[in-house]
């Protein structure tokens, strides 16, 4: 093989290889949001036919129209059709300094926020995982109804480790 022809796939082998070694996610999903998020329009996401235990995980993308500090989500999780859970967690979206948490290069940052440890799934059952936010500004009774600044909201279920 002619040394030019080498140098060009040395590239090419190790993205492929680095490609090959990762691991690769049970699952996960994003939907886009091209309006501020509705609180009265819950995000379903339908996991795929999974057995073995595993973690999930809740991923936002948000931007500087984000005009809050933290989040508060309810995440409902139906198996079956049945409502088995509903929990109410709260992140911190942004550090002391105002600057905000997760990862990204431009305004957009994406972060990835704990929700479930351990979680036994079985290919016999359906599930069925719904997100709404629940935020409401300070001293405010009623809560945020359009919120700005979210692009996307992600479900991940990843292997125990």
């Amino acid at each position: 093989m002619p040394k030019r022809m080498r140098n060009r796939l040395g590239p090419l082998v190790m993205v492929l290889l680095f490609w090959a070694c990762s691991p690769t996610l049970p699952y996960r999903h994003y939907i886009d949001l091209s309006t501020p998020w509705e609180a009265s329009a819950p995000l379903s996401f339908e996991l795929p036919p999974l057995n073995g235990n595993f973690d999930m995980y809740i991923h936002l993308r948000n931007d500087n129209h984000y005009l809050f500090s933290n989040i508060f989500l309810i995440a409902q999780w139906y198996q079956n059709d049945t409502l088995v859970a509903t929990d109410t967690l709260e992140y911190a979206m942004s550090a002391p300094d105002g600057s905000w948490l997760g990862k990204g290069f431009t305004e957009v940052k994406e972060s990835k926020l704990y929700w479930k440890e351990g979680v036994a799934l079985s290919d016999s059952l359906r599930y069925r995982v719904q997100i709404t936010h629940a935020l409401r500004a300070q001293g405010e009774v009623l809560g945020i109804e359009a919120l700005p600044g979210i692009l996307s909201v992600g479900l991940a279920v990843e292997n125990s480790k």
